[in-house]
């Protein structure tokens, strides 16, 4: 049996018909706009080009928070602009109305996702978090997702690290994803120089530039203090990172590693690990919310 896995991101709408074993099968790709009407049409649009014979439902992982229950967007709608109260399962129905719908938050499907098949197959209890032009998170124990009273649970990118620091489009002052991402790298590479180059560039320069190399231990000593600070409240059997930033792991992840070691206060069995699924993640976890669920 087949599923189509939808992944609603900043800057495309990625798709794809994928089968029980987590594999791609076909996948498309749109443009993701500032209007909220043409996303839903495109949403459309790709799962009429996936649909086939033999799919049993239809998943979609979007930003913001999630009523996974109604399948809709609360009005915290992530990085999306007029995507709040958008009643994605309904829209979906009117078109599909045969079809199981599922909804859900779009890290949370990234967790599905490394549960399913990835890194944390054998775990009871973890804590993922997504490292991209945000920081996105989810909490998995007692075989569900932490959500909270209202949909707003596991909001880990708006956890405040830094009291009245960098300004957060959420409204906030000092939120984690301002420190603890790959935009946070770029904007401490900005402070030190008032150079504005990307990521990638960064992690090239460190071999050789004082202050590529002092925005990345920046970066490091932020997510360490973090972690450990995530580690004291939910005490999970494991963190996994997962996002884009990880294709260049080799440049901090040992750093990282060794600043967690140094702060905390009980060093014990948890373990760090890296994500197996990168930027797929998403839309296998959203087909996993058919092909996986209990």
């Amino acid at each position: 049996m087949n599923a189509i896995g939808i992944d609603i991101g900043g800057m495309s709408i990625y798709a794809g018909l994928v089968d029980e074993e987590a594999n791609i099968i076909k996948s498309v790709r749109y443009k993701t706009s500032k209007d909220r009407e043409e996303n839903l049409k495109n949403i459309i649009m790709a799962i009429d080009e996936l649909m086939i014979d033999k799919v049993e439902g239809i998943g979609i992982g979007s930003p913001g928070s999630i009523d996974h229950k109604k399948g809709r967007v609360t009005q915290l709608s992530g990085n999306i602009e007029n995507w709040a109260y958008t009643d994605i399962k309904a829209h979906i129905l009117r078109y599909y109305p045969d079809y199981l719908i599922r909804v859900e938050n779009d890290a949370n499907v990234a967790a599905l996702c490394e549960k399913w098949k990835g890194s944390a197959t054998d775990l009871e209890s973890f804590v993922l978090l997504t490292l991209g032009t945000g920081l996105g998170g989810s909490v998995y124990v007692n075989s569900d997702f932490v959500r909270g009273q209202n949909f707003k649970g596991a909001e880990l990118g708006h956890a405040i690290l830094f009291p009245g620091g960098r300004n957060c489009f959420c409204g906030q002052r000092g939120c984690a994803e301002k420190y603890v991402s790959a935009s946070a790298i770029m904007t401490n590479y900005y402070n030190l120089t008032g150079e504005n180059i990307d990521t990638k560039e960064i992690f090239q320069k460190s071999k050789n530039d004082l202050d590529a190399k002092s925005a990345i231990d920046k970066f490091c000593h932020d997510l360490a203090i973090y972690l450990v600070s995530l580690k004291n409240i939910f005490d999970p059997e494991a963190f996994i990172i997962a996002g884009g930033i990880l294709k260049a792991h080799e440049n901090w992840w040992d750093l990282m590693k060794k600043y967690y070691n140094e702060y905390i206060n009980i060093s014990d069995a948890t373990q760090i690990l890296r994500a197996k699924f990168l930027s797929d993640a998403g839309l296998i976890g959203a087909a996993g919310l058919i092909l996986a669920r209990d």
